[in-house]
């Protein structure tokens, strides 16, 4: 069986990382934590610049992914850090080997 997933690279205004951070952490917890077919949601900044984030975000299906954006702590995520984003790249992969998430 495999698993739909995105990776989402995120570039942020210049300075905004910080600022940005604690926002995309609390809705990733309560993905992983709310939705039962949020698989996984890693939030990763680049070293070479801090102003990059990636997430990989693995969900039973693209549907799962629909619920997701409908739920308050993405809305919440969403209304208070959009703002700081310059640019937003958004891959739709599949995961072949889903067993192998811890």
């Amino acid at each position: 069986m495999s698993r739909f997933a995105i990776i989402v690279t995120i570039k942020l205004q210049p300075g905004k990382a910080e600022e940005f951070k604690p926002h995309i952490l609390a809705n990733a917890e309560a993905a992983v934590r709310d939705e039962p077919d949020c698989h996984l949601f890693h939030v990763m900044q680049t070293e070479d610049d801090p102003d990059t984030f990636i997430f990989y975000e693995v969900y039973t299906d693209a549907a799962s992914l629909e619920v997701h954006r409908q739920q308050p702590h993405f809305k919440k995520f969403y209304e208070g850090a959009n703002h700081m984003v310059a640019d937003r790249a958004v891959q739709r992969v599949t995961v072949h080997n889903p067993d192998n998430i811890a």
